[in-house]
């Protein structure tokens, strides 16, 4: 842009894996570290879907509202207005 002859680096693209929550409790979790790869469906990956969703809050403020927004949701459920 500059016209000074900066040369722009390469596009390089960093996988860190895949997370789908698919419904009910169920998720599909597909997470690279390094050259070792996880891969979990079901239950499991449920779990690991809702550890790097908190993990990736960016305060410790949003964590807690995170984590008791679905506490009340597991008591309560969705709907609140019925009581």
């Amino acid at each position: 842009r500059g016209g000074g002859g900066d040369v722009a680096k390469p596009f390089q693209f960093l996988n860190l894996g895949v997370l789908a929550y698919t419904g009910q409790s169920k998720a599909l979790a597909q997470i690279e570290a390094g050259k070792s790869k996880f891969e979990q469906t079901g239950t499991i990956g449920w779990i690991a879907w809702r550890a790097v969703y908190l993990s990736k809050q960016v305060s410790a403020r949003n964590q807690f509202m995170v984590a008791f927004d679905w506490l009340k949701t597991y008591i309560f459920g969705r709907d609140l207005t019925r009581f």
